[in-house]
């Protein structure tokens, strides 16, 4: 007796990632004549700037740079010059490879420090953390069954399980005039720039992925008398990019931007207050969605022998995608009078498999006033800690990002942060692919037992040669599953046809 198949063929990204990449960066500050002789070092930051992107056979390249910068006291004086520094990278792993595969990268600064050589010299080190991401289009055929013979009883479930069906890009470029208040302090001298990206609403339409957000600018300057402000202001925007299929409107779409060039002055005017933003990102951009997976789990013959095939697969459904704050507070030291600015370098929170929460550091470079008036910086850190909220199976990842409004309370500095997650779980399928069946006359027995039974009434139907539509018509149940034991009465042979006709 034959069974006909027919296949369902799942199209999707296999994602591959590797998050454990560090690597140092140093390189050597020379002041020039010009400029005063170094006193001490009250900041040193930095900008991840990625160039290139490849994919070859048997690995992936990262190339890029870090746009440094460090902020001093000269020797004598109580005034703020500023040294620039690009560090250059490359991020290479050793991977297999198609030629369809896209490679998303994303890289942060875990530190940066200056450290004094001698007067007119600095070593700067920077700590570059890297993840990197593959997606490789997939295809995977489940065979289902299509005509199933009288008597062949199936177990078959339908899981939406959420996998990567498409990756994208979109550079986005910023060239703008950002106007500074009137009524705050003017600009005489530039200092210090930063950026981040923050993502707004973001949607799905065919073949387009639509979104908007916000290019945060955090700057540090100089008034005309030399003495230091911070201000931060936004540059919103609204891009949409092509996608190669088309995706249903419920889609999750994550993007993560990656900065290719950063350029943020004065317009050179006395007292400006205008500023010269010239900025370009990478929104790298994955959509996820659920994909109705059919498998036939299990399957038993009531009127014979049944020798089944099954084949396995193994996909890795995203359960859950998450945002939690996970704000943080940090004690000023004992003589900072009031906080002129800060850099914050967040670690990734990493948890052992099964463990019950993760941990990871956060480090924060706070340049201050002390109790004579003089700038003065100091690393604080502190631990994050991170409770899971799903299955101690599902593998875990998180990654954290400092949000924008930090403040002075008190002694101490709040810092808003965010802690972005996702679960997936590893899955191992198993579905019928085939058989044989070999009928075999019923030996003549009780239509109907009486037994003790707990548990699932599949295996408890499949055990006693019945159906779970038998038994639960029988004994006027609703459930599938029994919480405790009871007796049940069990239509066996002829019993179950009596009942029902067999044609799952």
């Amino acid at each position: 007796m034959e069974i006909l198949f027919h296949a369902q063929t799942i199209t999707y990204l296999a994602e591959k990632r590797y998050d454990d990449l560090h690597q140092e960066q140093t390189g050597e500050i020379t002041i020039p004549e010009t400029l005063p002789e170094l006193d001490r070092v009250v900041d040193c930051f930095g900008t991840v700037l990625v160039q290139n992107r490849t994919v070859d056979s048997g690995s992936v390249t990262v190339t890029g740079g870090i746009q440094a910068g460090v902020l001093y006291v000269p020797a004598g004086e109580e005034s703020l010059e500023r040294l620039d520094l690009y560090l250059p990278f490359t991020v290479t792993k050793k991977v297999p490879t198609q030629p369809d595969t896209q490679l998303h990268y994303w890289g942060w600064l875990r530190s940066i420090e200056a450290r004094f050589v001698n007067a007119r010299k600095l070593l700067v080190r920077a700590d570059l953390a890297s993840e990197l991401t593959l997606f490789t289009p997939a295809e995977m055929e489940l065979e289902q069954i299509e005509s199933c013979p009288r008597g062949l009883v199936c177990k078959t479930e339908t899981y939406p399980m959420r996998l990567p069906l498409c990756a994208a890009e979109k550079e986005v470029r910023i060239a703008d005039e950002v106007l500074m208040p009137e009524d705050g302090p003017g600009m005489e001298r530039l200092m210090k720039a930063q950026c981040s990206v923050e993502m707004g609403e973001r949607r799905v339409l065919g073949e387009r992925a639509i979104f908007q957000g916000d290019l945060r600018l955090r700057v540090l300057g100089l008034t005309e008398s030399g003495e230091p402000f911070t201000w931060t202001g936004t540059v919103p925007f609204s891009q949409y990019a092509d996608l190669e299929r088309s995706m249903e409107e419920n889609a999750h779409l994550s993007i993560q931007p990656i900065f290719n060039h950063m350029e943020i002055d004065t317009d050179g005017q006395p007292d400006s207050r205008r500023l010269l933003v010239n900025v370009s990102f990478t929104t790298q951009m994955v959509l996820w969605n659920d994909v109705p997976v059919t498998l036939t789990e299990d399957a038993y013959y009531l009127d014979g022998e049944f020798k089944p095939e099954w084949q396995s697969c193994d996909l890795s459904p995203c359960l859950d995608s998450l945002e939690t704050d996970l704000p943080q507070t940090l004690d000023l030291p004992a003589e900072a009078v009031s906080v002129v600015d800060w850099t914050v370098f967040p670690d990734r929170i990493a948890a052992a498999p099964g463990a019950e929460a993760a941990r990871g550091g956060l480090g924060v470079n706070v340049m201050y006033y002390d109790d004579d008036h003089r700038l003065q910086s100091r690393l604080l850190r502190r631990e994050l800690r991170l409770e899971r909220q799903a299955d101690a199976s599902a593998d875990w990842h998180c990654s954290i990002v400092p949000g924008a409004e930090v403040r002075q309370q008190g002694r101490q500095l709040v810092l808003p942060m965010t802690a972005q997650q996702r679960y997936c779980q590893n899955a191992s399928l198993r579905n019928l692919s085939g058989g044989e069946l070999t009928p075999v006359p019923r030996v003549e027995g009780p239509s109907l037992i009486v037994r003790s039974a707990s548990g699932d009434l599949w295996e408890i139907a499949r055990d006693n040669g019945s159906t779970v539509r038998a038994i639960q018509t029988a004994n006027e149940l609703d459930e599938v599953c029994l919480g405790r034991e009871r007796l049940l009465l069990i239509p066996t042979g002829r019993g179950v046809t009596t009942l029902e006709e067999v044609t799952e």
